[in-house]
């Protein structure tokens, strides 16, 4: 887990760039993603979202639970997103 001195400020934008990253290097979706884009559109699976939960929580201490996985919840890439910087505020995180 990174330290809040080494870690980058928890925020949308890069939430996103973290997620895009993510799944850019899953080998099954492509590389091209946007906030818009949904998770039906790319074949986002639950195994994709854990990886992107897990290295969320390995970037900023910010654990996930279960229900979370459920990759109905979320309407596109922006609203994981913003239900990540909500996770990290409920947990207490800076945001900046």
């Amino acid at each position: 887990m990174t330290n809040g001195a080494d870690a980058q400020p928890i925020d949308r934008e890069h939430v996103m760039k973290l997620i895009t990253t993510v799944l850019a290097e899953r080998p099954h979706l492509p590389d091209q993603l946007s906030e818009t884009t949904t998770l039906d559109e790319i074949g986002m699976d639950s195994l994709d979202l854990i990886v992107v939960l897990s290295r969320f929580e390995e970037q900023w201490g910010v654990p996930y639970s279960g229900e979370e996985t459920d990759g109905t919840a979320f309407d596109n890439l922006g609203h994981l997103a913003d239900t990540l910087v909500a996770r990290a505020r409920a947990a207490g995180r800076e945001l900046r």
